[in-house]
């Protein structure tokens, strides 16, 4: 690990003493700041295979710095330690990049890649009428997060897998682009393909309440199907565009989201969660764009989303599937709106036509002095 360590005096340098000009936020166990900082250049590790680590090149970037707050705290300094070992063998697009850490002088500090447009919970949760995101970008948010959990519970080239346990969209991250990225290890932990029944045996149950699985809360047994459930909450909170603990979900259910969308879909009442921002707007040349989902992407995208939410482990959908299902569902909304964009040419281009045919008889008939 020695060569993502950063000196305690670049991250100072950097952020000016850690001055609250440079202060975003704070995460998990401790506060974050945004700075310029010299990292190892992670976009070309592919092309050092072979070379020594600590010889890698660097590249100025801006990142986010979170410094461990209660370095005192035994659930503090295993989450630091757990961030660091699952990060540093993690590479996938949706999976938040460890660019360095620093322990000197008492201090924790972990080092990511920077997501520009902050949590998905930033937007879920903001009232703001400016923040919309069409119902094609938020399935292809989900086809993001849906890929970065597969990675972690399938797909870690001969390593020990990972179980993350504490799916929300607070810990989901957006690029520039809108590409999501999963976040925040602290809870999460490797999980050896040989153990027995794929499960984890806790003493103490962790994550964040709304986005729990029930069976986990009883049986004290997290596999990799209770990141399923908490996933699936979180696509029922990217269709309504609220937060599984909205006053609003809470009110209704002391669990909130999750049992809400589980009732209204066995009743056949779902649509009624439909976040009212995804609504037909006129774009500026003309066409009327349904930013919403249509019928069959609706029905595909609620029927996994309702599977993820099952009551009981076994019953669950592998994320393989729930890939498979939500490429489906977005291939639907596409396929729809190619369709009608297609029509609207059609119907463009044949009234073009049918105007000068018109424009030319009516030439003619002026010529031959018929009107």
């Amino acid at each position: 690990m020695e060569w993502l360590k950063i000196p305690l005096s670049e991250i100072k340098s950097a952020t000016s003493g850690f001055d609250e000009a440079y202060y975003v936020g704070a995460g998990g166990y401790g506060r974050v700041y945004k700075a310029e900082l010299d990292v190892l250049d992670i976009d070309n590790f592919s092309l050092m295979e072979g070379k020594r680590k600590d010889k890698l090149p660097k590249r100025r970037r801006t990142v986010a710095i979170k410094c461990i707050i209660d370095r005192e705290d035994e659930n503090s300094k295993q989450g630091f330690l757990t961030e660091i070992e699952l990060l540093s063998s993690c590479k996938h697009p949706n999976i938040v990049s460890l660019l360095g850490f620093c322990t000197e002088a008492r201090d924790m500090i972990l080092v990511y890649e920077y997501a520009i447009k902050g949590s998905l919970s930033d937007y879920l949760g903001s009232t703001s009428k400016t923040i919309k995101l069409p119902w094609e970008k938020r399935l292809q948010i989900c086809l993001d997060i849906a890929h970065g959990i597969n990675y972690l519970h399938t797909q870690m080239e001969g390593k020990p897998r990972i179980i993350h346990r504490d799916i929300k969209s607070e810990n989901i991250l957006l690029d520039a682009n809108l590409n999501a990225k999963v976040a925040d290890f602290g809870l999460s932990k490797f999980h050896h393909t040989d153990q027995q029944a794929s499960t984890i045996y806790t003493k103490h149950i962790a994550g964040t309440e709304f986005y729990m699985d029930p069976e986990y809360l009883t049986t004290c047994k997290y596999k990799k199907e209770s990141d399923v459930y908490s996933f699936g909450v979180v696509l029922f909170e990217i269709l309504s565009g609220r937060l599984a603990y909205d006053s609003t979900y809470v009110g209704e259910n002391e669990k909130g989201l999750a049992p809400i969308a589980r009732r209204r879909f066995n009743e056949g009442t779902l649509k009624e969660l439909i976040d009212p921002k995804m609504i037909e707007e006129d774009d500026e040349h003309l066409i009327t764009v349904n930013r919403g989902p249509n019928q069959d992407s609706f029905e595909a995208f609620s029927r996994i989303a309702y599977q993820c939410l099952s009551e009981t482990q076994a019953k669950r959908p592998t994320m393989e599937v729930v890939i498979k299902e939500l490429n489906n569902a977005l291939n639907l909304q596409v396929s729809q709106f190619v369709t009608k964009i297609a029509i609207f040419i059609f119907l463009s281009w044949s009234l073009l036509v049918n105007t000068v045919l018109i424009i030319n008889f009516l030439t003619k008939l002026h010529k031959y002095g018929c009107i």
